[in-house]
């Protein structure tokens, strides 16, 4: 029989590091203790809720599906926990931590400099994990902690998450300066004539008609430029759209389309960016684009955190200097 009297904090700690590590080692390197203090916790976890919790296999620990139930509900409490003990005040000065934030390398690119400078000016102590989401889940990495903040484009949020507008973003068609076509306005027959670059930040993306991937009750964004009433437009036209290469990264586009006759749809800031590094045409579109909002998104409890809090405001100073 289980009991709240048989764990405690640190047995809790174990149980998180292991949920996130899936192995005993990592889970103590993580926790700064001994493989055989972690071994010993998870044995008094096991002997107080009467279950393995943790099974050994070829890829490392797996959870048991009590486990897997305990792991959301055991995160959030000692997250709650850490939030009450924490000082009222956060001082960037002097913290000691890592954040981990998902995005695209579009904004490692663009927005993240301004950050960066700003935390080694600011919050030498500070580090920032920056991962690419393209095939992330985000839903279940915000639940467990994992991840602080996510930026990108979101349709409908689940009600858990904290949806914080970030930037407007529009796009601009870019081709290499000397195109057969930069010369003149861009108009529907040019985008029928040459080969366009896809940007397609998941491989799942390709199969979603209205530019929106669902996952776990959170809509995501693609960034591609395939907008339907372009195909559309097209048809009325008689022409159709040539792919020559389809990509993952959208700093990959400038690149490829400055040594070929490929053309592409980027945000205005990646084109900016890079029209003089790559010698690029700017172009604007010849039908109605709306521009994209990006947000910060993250998890009501844990980014109730002064730091996470902090963070946030920080990405809000930076993408207006960016």
């Amino acid at each position: 029989m289980s009991s709240i009297h048989n764990i405690d904090l640190n047995l809790i700690r174990v149980f998180n590091a292991l949920m996130e590590e899936r192995n005993v080692t990592k889970a103590g390197e993580r926790l700064n203790l001994t493989q055989s203090a972690v071994s010993h916790a998870l044995g008094k976890l096991r002997q107080a809720l009467s279950d393995e919790l943790f099974v050994r296999g070829p890829q490392g620990m797996h959870p048991t599906p009590r486990a897997e139930e305990l792991s959301q509900p055991l995160r959030a409490a000692l997250a709650d926990i850490s939030a009450a003990l924490s000082p009222v005040q956060f001082d960037p000065a002097t913290a000691d931590m890592s954040f981990v934030v998902a995005t695209s390398d579009f904004y490692i690119g663009t927005l993240f400099p301004a950050v960066m400078a700003r935390l080694e000016r600011e919050a030498p102590g500070v580090r920032l994990w920056l991962r690419l989401f393209n095939d992330l889940n985000l839903v279940e990495e915000l639940d467990r902690g994992t991840l602080h903040l996510v930026v990108g484009a979101f349709g409908r949020v689940p009600s858990r998450f904290r949806r914080e507008p970030l930037v407007s973003v529009d796009s601009v068609w870019i081709m290499r300066e000397g195109h057969p076509a930069s010369s003149a306005a861009l108009t529907i027959e040019t985008l029928g004539h040459y080969p366009h670059i896809d940007v397609l930040l998941s491989g799942r993306a390709a199969m979603e008609a209205a530019g929106m991937q669902e996952q776990e009750g959170l809509e995501r964004a693609f960034v591609t430029s395939n907008p339907p009433f372009l195909e559309g437009l097209l048809r009325d036209a008689g022409l159709s759209r040539r792919i020559g290469a389809t990509v993952s990264l959208i700093l990959a586009v400038p690149p490829l389309v400055a040594s070929t006759d490929m053309i592409a749809l980027v945000p205005r800031s990646v084109a900016e960016t890079y029209k003089d590094t790559y010698g690029l045409v700017l172009h604007e579109a010849p039908y109605p684009l709306p521009a994209t909002q990006i947000n910060m998104l993250s998890h009501n409890t844990f980014g109730a955190h002064p730091a996470v809090a902090w963070l946030r405001s920080i990405l809000r100073e930076a993408i207006k200097t960016s």
